[in-house]
């Protein structure tokens, strides 16, 4: 747990949005990625700029990724904006399909992962992120976690601990580029009670340790996570954990 508690104080700890790269390198290293990206995933006007995006990928891979307008055709991106729960690239259509030789043109979601292969890529977490910024808009992006050697335990290799990581480097991103909803209202009003479900379901307790812990039953345990989540305007615990942390609703 000392990981967990670690790496999110390390990002809360970050004052520009330059600062987190580095952070978030430091903490997946540990698990055998090599690198990742940030990507913004949210639809912008013809002919604006190429979203926000941060990686650690070798210059090269950037440069095609990004100069050749892959991006728009990503497979990974596409299946990020629509799910909540995070996958690997063997879970694509597209990175199956690259491994196959193939004469003719090329979907250029093809093209997206034999550019990955081409440049050392072999396999992939991808953690989606979604919140909503100050003008009450969803603020969609997602992590993607690359190896150059697909591990041997994948489930090691995905602790559960890493999705909300994940979130929570979304909700500080956020912050620091100024998109943060409510960043000029208070924060909610939360219970000592939802607080403290809150705070044991961040230290990796499940409904019934917590509830041992706090001396109720695992229906209220429930009851107070999910009046916690309606407060905090999310879907889920993760994304819950991590906007109250940002808020400093609860401290890891």
């Amino acid at each position: 747990m000392n990981r967990l508690e670690d790496a999110l104080n390390a990002i809360a700890a970050c004052t520009s949005p330059e600062d987190m790269p580095a952070v978030m390198r430091r903490i997946i290293a540990g698990l055998g990625y090599e690198s990742f990206s940030y990507i913004d995933v949210r639809r912008s006007p013809a002919g604006a700029e190429p979203p926000f995006f941060q990686t650690t990928v070798k210059p090269e891979f950037s440069s095609t990724y990004i100069g050749e307008g892959l991006v728009e055709h990503d497979p990974v991106a596409h299946r990020a904006a629509r799910l909540n729960t995070p996958f690997t690239w063997a879970d694509i259509p597209e990175y199956h399909d690259a491994r196959k030789p193939r004469r003719g043109v090329k979907p250029r979601s093809r093209l997206v992962m034999e550019a990955a292969f081409d440049h050392g890529y072999t396999q992939g977490l991808v953690m989606p992120v979604h919140a909503i910024d100050r003008s009450g808009r969803p603020a969609s992006a997602f992590l993607s976690l690359f190896w150059t050697e697909r591990p041997e335990d994948l489930e090691a290799a995905c602790p559960a601990w890493l999705r909300l990581v994940g979130l929570s480097y979304h909700e500080r991103m956020l912050v620091l580029r100024g998109m943060d909803a409510g960043a000029d209202e208070p924060p909610p009003m939360l219970t000592d009670r939802e607080r403290d479900c809150l705070l044991w379901t961040c230290r990796g307790k499940t409904g019934s340790e917590t509830a041992i812990i706090l001396g109720i039953s695992d229906r209220t345990v429930k009851f107070h996570m999910e009046n916690a989540m309606r407060k905090l305007g999310v879907h889920n615990k993760y994304h819950a954990i991590a906007t109250a942390i940002q808020l400093g609703l609860i401290a890891p």
